[in-house]
């Protein structure tokens, strides 16, 4: 009974604490209704209480509702948001205006993840005492401080250097006491808990355990943070305040750190259980010949070998809801992806789609007139476009989806409109074809929070950044092959075969965009590699689509000038934090 309450995650007090409104930072009074000796005098309580802790693991950034699983795909260039919306977070930042006082969007994650670590650290002072054995509570402590490590990790990609604060449960009177720590000391303090941890925890979980922190999610998040650190961005941090110089992130640049990238990467392909989720056999919406099933599949597989931290949701249709077409019944108002995006994926010849052009001799290559076809089956998986078949109750089987301008229900609307799309697209990443929110199937999966493609990319992108760029982009092949691009005689999947570094980084990071798009991993890395002036001022495109009769015109659209200014590499503190308490240094610019 007490497995079962635990995966279900449904401690009420828990989520009635955290979805309340904002709160300052490490406010007390929503865990007023704690006992801690009533609870953790009772085995199945205090597993319910450890059960709460994990319905918070944050999506990226977000912890809240399935919606925000796009929130910060707006933020960069994969996707737009639906328009007109008033006081949107993702509207004010990238319309350039974020530095004029939108600060509560901050204030909230901000007070939110102080929130959790405080109810991680009131388990670790009172798991002690309950009835459970000692090797499980050993356990037990090591995943709560697992979770505590990765809020630590969030909270320090947001906001460069921030206040540890132990194991201490802190009051209220506390806060005026505390200061950032540096950037330094806060990846030190990330990767000490990641390693001192790792030996208590299993290599797997099966069964109803399945979603739980293994070691390999340590050695996983080890990975992510490692690469963080030895990024552009945190090497040789820029700014006028020596001390906030240390917060921001190294004051030097230390090309060792990258070798502690790829050996954080290393060691977790070196533990020999986690692989590529593949298979290019079987039929499906995007192949009539089967290419890329494995990528599509691996999102709606709630357990596969491919996951190795993933947050365990009730099965449904909550990510279908929000992003597929009106016609499928969804609400189709998270977010658009954009044309940048879908230009970013290769032709079924791993090549970029302005050098691999259509032609007599090359059938297979780029074709402006039917742009989707011949293309990088991944492109399939995470794109409707224009004629993409997903499943319609109606027929109770697959039909095109169309988008072209004047199409009913899910055709491109402007900028101004609210109706449908605006960029001619809607999301699939994630969502089932057969998962139409009117009749259609449930889906039984999980969202991953890492998975071995990030290992693989962050791997290659270290090895590279430490001089190897052949190494680097063979790592790349694994990814191109399980997406079903064709190999080529020289079985390179259309990447060079002694590519510069240059060349190489551009490469992987092109991957990581494509590999990765909507996993909410694209706006941290414009960030940690310092390329946001490739946004500022500029059109984000979609693609409008005129039909006359059976044929079909495509033309590039603006929808909409993004901005990123300098200061949006880091988050502002709160302000009520900071006037609280004059020690937290403010971050530039704000």
């Amino acid at each position: 009974m007490a497995k079962r309450l635990f995966l279900t995650g449904l401690l009420i007090v828990i989520i009635a604490a955290v979805s309340c409104t904002k709160n300052n930072f490490l406010d007390t009074k929503t865990n007023a209704s704690i006992n801690s000796q009533v609870t953790f005098a009772d085995s199945a309580n205090t597993m319910d209480y450890l059960a709460g802790l994990y319905v918070d693991l944050a999506y990226n950034f977000q912890v809240e509702n399935p919606h925000n699983l796009y929130d910060y795909s707006k933020l960069a260039d994969e996707g737009e948001g639906r328009y007109p919306a008033l006081g949107n977070f993702d509207k004010v930042f990238t319309a350039g205006t974020f530095a004029d006082g939108y600060f509560n969007h901050m204030a909230d994650q901000w007070a939110l993840f102080y929130k959790l670590i405080r109810y991680s650290n009131i388990f670790l002072e009172n798991v002690d005492k309950s009835p459970l054995s000692a090797p499980k509570k050993i356990r037990l402590k090591a995943e709560a401080r697992f979770i505590r490590t990765l809020h630590y990790f969030h909270l320090l990609r947001a906001f460069g250097g921030i206040p540890i604060v132990g194991d201490k449960v802190f009051l209220s009177t506390d806060k005026g006491t505390l200061t950032r720590n540096t950037y330094e000391e806060c990846v030190n303090y990330i990767v000490a808990e990641l390693d001192a941890i790792a030996p208590d925890l299993p290599l797997d979980y099966v069964g109803l355990d399945y979603g739980r922190i293994t070691r390999g999610a340590c050695l996983g998040l080890k990975s992510r943070m490692l690469l963080y650190a030895a990024s552009p961005l945190y090497n040789g941090a820029e700014a006028s305040n020596p001390e906030l110089q240390k917060l921001l992130g190294y004051p030097t640049a230390d090309p060792n750190r990258w070798e502690k990238a790829r050996l954080a990467a290393k060691a977790v392909m070196d533990m020999g259980i986690y692989s590529l989720y593949t298979d290019n056999t079987v039929k499906w919406s995007g192949s009539t010949s089967g290419l890329g099933y494995g990528f599509y599949k691996v999102f709606l597989t709630r357990k596969n070998p491919e996951f190795i931290l993933a947050k365990v949701i009730a099965p449904g249709k909550q990510i279908e809801r929000g992003i597929i077409p009106k016609s499928r019944g969804g609400a189709n108002f998270y977010c658009y992806p954009s044309q940048e995006l879908v230009d970013m994926f290769p032709t079924i010849n791993g090549k970029p789609i302005t050098e691999d052009l259509k032609s007599g001799s090359n059938p297979t290559g780029f074709d402006a007139g039917n742009p989707y076809v011949n293309r990088d089956p991944r492109l399939s998986a995470t794109v409707i476009y224009n004629g993409g078949l997903y499943f319609i109750n109606t027929t109770k089987a697959l039909a095109p989806v169309n988008t072209y301008v004047g199409a009913p229900q899910d055709g491109i609307v402007a900028i101004s409109s609210n109706t449908a799309t605006i960029t001619g697209y809607y999301i699939r990443k994630m969502a089932d074809d057969n998962a139409a929110i009117t009749g259609g199937n449930n889906v039984d999966r999980s969202i991953p929070l890492i998975r071995y493609a990030e290992i693989l990319l962050n791997y290659a992108e270290a090895t590279n950044e430490m001089g190897n760029a052949t190494e680097a982009v063979n790592t790349l092949k694994q990814l191109r092959s399980r997406a079903g691009i064709t190999a080529g005689p020289d079985g390179m999947y259309g990447l060079p075969a002694t590519p510069s570094k240059e060349e190489a980084r551009a490469l992987i990071q092109n991957e990581r965009a494509i590999e990765l798009a909507f996993e909410q991993h694209r706006i941290w890395d414009i960030r940690r590699w310092k390329i946001g002036a490739l946004l500022d001022g500029k059109f984000l495109h979609g693609m409008q689509i005129s039909k006359t009769g059976n044929n079909y015109t495509y033309m590039k659209i603006n929808v909409r000038t993004r901005y990123f200014k300098d200061l949006y590499y880091y988050f502002p503190i709160p302000k009520d934090e900071v006037t609280l308490n004059s020690a937290l240094l403010q971050n530039p610019g704000y």
